[in-house]
């Protein structure tokens, strides 16, 4: 089968991260962000580049700590991303 942008891991659910719903979900999807660990190694200057492309949605990343919660869940920390932003 056909490989994604050069990627065969599959996407993760990125409804899981607290702040972000269908529509920038699918947003974040079209700009080529499937995986959590994707959003976890954005730059402030990335964040910042993606911030302005996400038109209705600016400042959600920043302001619902996108990053920290994508990097939690990349490296699987159930439990620590629990304790900082509540039960998944």
């Amino acid at each position: 089968h056909s490989k994604l942008s050069g990627s065969s891991d599959p996407a993760d659910d990125l409804l899981l991260l607290k702040g972000i719903g269908p529509k920038l979900a699918e947003t974040l999807r079209d700009l080529g962000f499937n995986r959590f660990d994707q959003i976890a190694r954005l730059s402030a200057n990335e964040v910042e580049r993606l911030d302005d492309q996400l038109g209705a949605f600016r400042g959600r990343l920043v302001r619902d700590r996108i990053v920290e919660q994508a990097d939690y869940l990349a490296r699987n920390d159930i439990d620590g991303f629990e304790q900082r932003f509540g039960k998944l």
